[in-house]
């Protein structure tokens, strides 16, 4: 399995009670294109300046590292997806991909 990173705006929401880490696991969820619903992907969060994330943060540059090659479909630039774990933690765009 390779892994697939993309760069990305994040959006926290004020109200996430977690603790904060500049390295997160995370649940990203995806919408298809077209009919499909929803498809979620166990993601590993880098934050760009590696400070940490933290609740009510806005437009924060990550890395997001996922190993599903659906994602590929999913996560294309200018595509939307949330952040969960537990209950959704905020949202973000995909600006690109990263190649390695």
């Amino acid at each position: 399995m390779r892994s697939l990173k993309f760069r990305a705006l994040v959006t926290l929401d004020p109200a996430t009670e977690r603790r904060s880490s500049a390295v997160r696991r995370l649940v990203v969820r995806a919408h298809r294109h077209g009919p499909g619903g929803v498809r979620a992907f166990n993601a590993v969060i880098v934050t760009d300046d590696q400070e940490p994330l933290r609740p009510g943060d806005t437009h924060h540059v990550v890395t997001m590292t996922v190993t599903e090659e659906e994602a590929l479909e999913l996560l294309r630039p200018g595509d939307r997806f949330e952040l969960w774990s537990d209950h959704q933690l905020g949202h973000g765009v995909v600006s690109r991909r990263v190649f390695v």
